[in-house]
């Protein structure tokens, strides 16, 4: 979800108008392509281990748009999916981190999860799981390090589209991509239309994988 800060400043729109922009786009976009387009699974990477790193002031903007974020989500209390959030919830306080499980509990059940990745680093991921497996027992496979990946919390993605112009991973899930389709989109996250993904989702239905081959 690149491009949110470029946002801001092309509109003329201060950060928080633009971040939060972001989030509501990202709830929209969800319930359309999980109920709608019967697709089961969406992760999306609304905080890297990087992010933390900048300035305290756009850290504030974004620990603001978070909280208004769960706040939103609980107050609304109709969602039609569940919600996981994935990566290091250590750094927030013990009322967000609550509140996040919250969320997660709401709708546990259903068949449809949006998977928010939040203080989350493919790399980081990667470290921690090989630390693992110098302590525990068990043999390395590519079975055994997908299930010990944040606990197996997510599939490996089918297609992964980056907004914003870029065409790097900037660290997301950097194992579990081995054989996901990727595509890039110039526009600004905030600008997104439902209509770019069906363009996207339409084009990777035709292409015939073969993966490993």
């Amino acid at each position: 979800m690149d491009g949110n800060n470029r946002w801001s400043k092309k509109n003329n729109k201060s950060l928080f108008e633009s971040y939060n922009k972001g989030a509501t786009k990202l709830l929209e976009i969800t319930e359309y392509l999980l109920l709608k387009r019967g697709i089961e699974n969406i992760s999306a990477f609304a905080l890297s281990t990087n992010n933390l790193k900048r300035s305290k002031r756009k850290l504030a903007i974004i620990n603001k748009v978070i909280i208004n974020s769960i706040e939103k989500i609980l107050e609304n209390n109709s969602l039609n999916f569940n919600i996981k959030f994935i990566g290091d919830l250590k750094v927030f306080d013990r009322d967000i981190y609550n509140k996040l499980k919250l969320i997660e509990n709401m709708n546990k059940n259903s068949k449809k999860t949006l998977n928010i990745f939040i203080n989350y680093g493919g790399q980081e991921e990667i470290v921690n799981l090989i630390n693992y497996f110098k302590k525990s027992k068990f043999s390395v496979s590519t079975k055994t390090i997908q299930n010990k990946f944040y606990k197996n919390l997510y599939n490996s993605p089918d297609l992964l589209i980056r907004t914003g112009g870029f065409q790097r991973l900037s660290n997301f899930l950097l194992y579990q991509i081995s054989f996901s389709e990727l595509f890039f989109l110039k526009k600004l996250w905030p600008d997104i239309k439902i209509n770019d993904l069906n363009k996207i989702i339409d084009k990777y239905n035709r292409i015939e994988r073969k993966i490993g081959i």
